[in-house]
């Protein structure tokens, strides 16, 4: 036998005794597994704690077809942090917990005041999360909204994801927050987060999300109504099927916007008032009128929406300067216009509350609907 061969055969018995020392527990199976699939966190209730931490565990089921109604289990443990509560309910449930399909993160309102890092650090520093998980402001408590199970939620379905992950329902009422998009502007100097507020019924068959909440270190919260919310998505994310109602010059009727996009210059000249200039383009169609509209007027009827639809922007932006809030990133659109230096921050922090909106839209309506 050739030396080669020898060695071959020498190095086959090492690699089959390597294989053969590996343990084969390392792996669990998907019947030694329970999978997370949303966290609400609380203030403590019964202890001297700081948060009471929820899980919402699915049940395994043998088939969908098999199966009449959704089926969850919740485990709950108050402690001073988010970590030390997960190794606590680690030790009631005899399987591994999977977080590979949490993609709910759900805070109470309580929580949100003050320093979020001690809060968040854990979920952070979490690499299967970041990616993955919405966050999201629940009412009454994060633990009402997880426990949530609306009639029509089928087996195998969790309700809060069909809100955010644009498979069901895509309403620009609904703001969409990742972990780590939250993570990155709530600590950006100049930019502010927004998060979605998800309130639960009485009953807790419901779900309603159509506020949100502005979130910026060492600021008091903002709650935005339904119309600045959709106002907000719209512009942000350019979110589509904004619904806008006019009343001007004697019309009422709804716009249905498909298209919108803003850009922002800031104009910041010694001597003269700080000005962020506005510019707006917005495509749509009236999706309802009190008159007879005429196609050759949609001139007429573009101009008078855009007029409305500035004033309403404007008021936005002045309503959240005046809660020294910055969810459209003035702030952050200053700062990358400029050498950063230490003085920067406390310039525009000067800035900001003396800032003036020039807003220009310009709307482009393409139908009045189809009338027969």
């Amino acid at each position: 036998m050739s030396r080669r061969w020898t060695k071959v055969i020498i190095l086959s018995i090492l690699l089959i005794a390597l294989i053969s020392s590996i343990s084969g527990c390392a792996y669990k199976g998907v019947d030694k597994r329970s999978f997370v699939v949303g966290i609400g966190v609380d203030p403590a209730e019964e202890t001297d704690k700081k948060f009471k931490v929820t899980i919402k565990l699915a049940k395994p089921i043998a088939s969908l077809k098999s199966s009449t109604a959704n089926e969850y289990t919740f485990l709950e443990h108050e402690s001073d942090s988010v970590a030390e509560a997960i190794r606590f309910l680690e030790t009631q449930e005899d399987k591994v917990m999977d977080f590979s399909q949490t993609k709910i993160l759900a805070l109470n309102e309580d929580l949100l005041s003050g320093d979020l890092f001690p809060l968040m650090d854990y979920f952070v520093r979490r690499g299967d999360l970041q990616l993955i998980l919405y966050v999201l402001m629940a009412k009454p408590t994060a633990e009402d909204v997880l426990k949530v199970q609306p009639p029509l939620e089928a087996a195998g379905e969790n309700a809060l994801y069909n809100f955010f992950d644009k498979t069901g329902t895509e309403s620009p009422f609904v703001t969409t927050t990742f972990l780590f998009e939250f993570r990155r502007e709530y600590d950006t100097k100049g930019q502010s987060s927004v998060l979605p507020i998800v309130e639960a019924n009485d009953s807790g068959t419901q779900l309603t999300i159509n506020h949100s909440i502005v979130l910026k270190n060492k600021v008091e919260p903002v709650i935005l109504t339904p119309t600045q919310t959709k106002l907000n998505n719209t512009l942000v994310v350019g979110a589509s099927g904004y619904g806008y109602r006019i009343e001007n010059a004697g019309y009422k009727f709804m716009l249905t916007l498909d298209r919108v996009k803003m850009k922002v210059k800031m104009h910041v000249k010694n001597g003269q008032k700080p000005r962020a200039e506005v510019n707006i383009k917005a495509i749509g169609a009236i999706s309802e009128s009190n008159k007879i509209l005429k196609l050759e007027e949609l001139d007429h009827y573009s101009k008078i929406s855009g007029e409305q639809f500035e004033e309403q922007v404007k008021d936005l932006f002045v309503h959240l300067q005046e809660k020294n809030v910055d969810p459209f990133g003035f702030g952050l659109k200053y700062r990358s216009s400029r050498l950063n230096t230490k003085d920067t921050l406390d310039k525009w922090k000067a800035i900001y509350p003396e800032l003036e909106f020039d807003v220009k839209v310009n709307m482009q309506l393409k139908a009045v609907g189809a009338m027969n």
